[in-house]
């Protein structure tokens, strides 16, 4: 892809600083020279962006709305004026992300194109103190620089989102974050959480086999016959929905209302597992919900894998008036003590 914009801005950490007393980011665009895109590229190659971790922007999902993807997205493909706004909003939005835990840093916002396809890179590298010899008529002479920024520091961060101009353009990207593991998890998630507004995303399995946990949970602790009847309809909703990207927060206000959804929800403890996208599996869906359990009257259990129902197991009437009717072959039967 051609590199085709460059902005750089010295960024200060300002997220406690007293009401009325920021700086404001000093820089703009930067020209780009062959050196100079050719240390862009060297690092783009160096972060490896492929292999890290996938992250969503925290949208609202009807209308996909997000201060940064929106800056983003301006950035890009936006007029010189439009962009440069979009650069110092996100510069702005950095330094008030960060507090002083944080080092000052150089934040470069980069844009790259081919054809209709747009690609957005944001850069921070960390200052650091540097030692400069001259060799003087006096003798050497040692100087400290201060106005250095390291582009192989494990502090440097960087994130990278592709689009297009189209609705779903700009909604995921990858991550390069080496203290995102770190203990002190405030500090770490300045840079995914508070400025880029994103959340990790659940790879596919682990995010399917969370969504059947909770909602195993979620039926185990309702009590009211209408609510698991909702969350029942909600299973099969999202078993026959075309849209297969899902996080369990978009699962619980899509398909759910009132307790059930208030219990949904609580049975989720951390705000990252609720609100990470992944894909849907629906086949390991199945699996790992494994069986709808109903209780009869007179002792009576059914057991049915939730791809049943509706075919061999019909379900008629509403709430407390509800019937349940099966029919098969018998293949298998055994004998037990109590229900399994």
């Amino acid at each position: 892809m051609d590199l085709f914009r460059l902005h750089a801005y010295a960024v200060i950490p300002q997220r406690t600083s007293a009401p009325n007393s920021s700086v404001p980011p000093i820089g703009g665009a930067i020209k780009i020279t062959p050196d100079l895109r050719a240390v862009m590229d060297t690092n783009t190659n160096e972060a490896r962006f492929e292999q890290r971790p996938f992250v969503d922007f925290a949208v609202d999902t009807t209308t996909r709305t997000n201060d940064t993807r929106d800056a983003v997205i301006n950035f890009a493909m936006g007029e010189s004026a439009t962009a440069k706004a979009a650069a110092v909003y996100l510069a702005d939005r950095l330094s008030t992300a960060m507090d002083r835990r944080s080092m000052p840093c150089l934040f470069v916002p980069a844009a790259l194109k081919d054809d209709d396809l747009f690609r957005v890179i944001l850069w921070i590298f960390p200052r650091e103190d540097a030692f400069q010899l001259r060799d003087e008529v006096g003798g050497p002479r040692i100087e400290v620089l201060t106005d250095v920024f390291s582009q192989k520091s494990g502090h440097r961060k960087a994130a990278q989102f592709d689009g297009g101009n189209i609705k779903t353009g700009f909604l995921q990207g990858r991550v390069l974050d080496h203290q995102a593991d770190a203990v002190s998890r405030d500090f770490a998630d300045f840079w995914i959480g508070r400025f880029l507004q994103c959340v990790l995303s659940l790879k596919g399995e682990a995010g399917t086999r969370l969504l059947a946990k909770t909602v195993r949970q979620t039926f185990d602790a309702l009590v009211e016959p209408a609510a698991r009847e909702q969350l029942h309809a909600a299973v099969m909703a999202m078993r026959n929905s075309p849209q297969r990207r899902v996080s369990l927060f978009t699962f619980g206000e899509r398909y759910l209302d009132g307790v059930a959804k208030a219990q949904f929800l609580s049975n989720v403890k951390q705000d990252h597992a609720l609100r990470s996208s992944f894909d849907f599996d629906r086949e390991l869906f199945d699996t790992t919900l494994q069986f709808h359990i109903f209780e009869l009257e007179k002792g009576v259990f059914v057991s049915t894998p939730p791809s049943e129902l509706g075919e061999t197991v019909t379900i008629k009437g509403e709430g407390a008036t509800r019937h349940l009717t099966c029919q098969g072959r018998i293949i298998d039967e055994k004998l037990r003590t109590r229900h399994a």
